[in-house]
């Protein structure tokens, strides 16, 4: 599945007070497709999606998706240190859409390095996945 790349323009003309339910729809669409559901399978927004039998190959698709589709940068430690739906729409949701001013009081700072630990559970996770394949 490929995000509209159009997508960041129509959240730029949305009032902020719709882009979570705009952007839900959408993140919600990538995860159900990742993760092989039927369009009237619930994905859960507070559970971790590792746990629901994504794998960390396909965190990664989707991120790179959302990234191109939307204009944002994914902080990595926020798709694998705390991973849920509604962990990852609440950062997308701090983040400006392709050139358009993030919404929120303010843009959040740099973001703290993953630690070594998460870094090195990622890369075994990424080795583990594509042996696997």
């Amino acid at each position: 599945m490929t995000i509209d790349p159009r997508a960041a323009d129509r959240f730029r003309r949305l009032p902020r007070s719709e882009w979570r339910t705009e952007l839900e729809a959408l993140v919600v669409r990538e995860f159900r497709t990742a993760l092989l559901m039927t369009g009237d399978e619930t994905v859960p927004l507070d559970e971790n999606y590792f746990d629901l039998g994504l794998t960390s190959l396909r965190a990664t698709e989707i991120k790179q998706r959302l990234e191109a589709g939307l204009g944002v940068t994914i902080d990595t430690s926020v798709l694998f240190g705390s991973p849920t739906v509604d962990r990852l729409l609440d950062h997308l949701l701090t983040q400006p859409l392709d050139g358009a001013p993030a919404p929120g009081p303010a843009a959040p700072g740099p973001a703290a390095p993953a630690a070594p630990d998460l870094r090195k559970s990622l890369v075994d996770d990424l080795l583990s996945d594509l042996y696997q394949a």
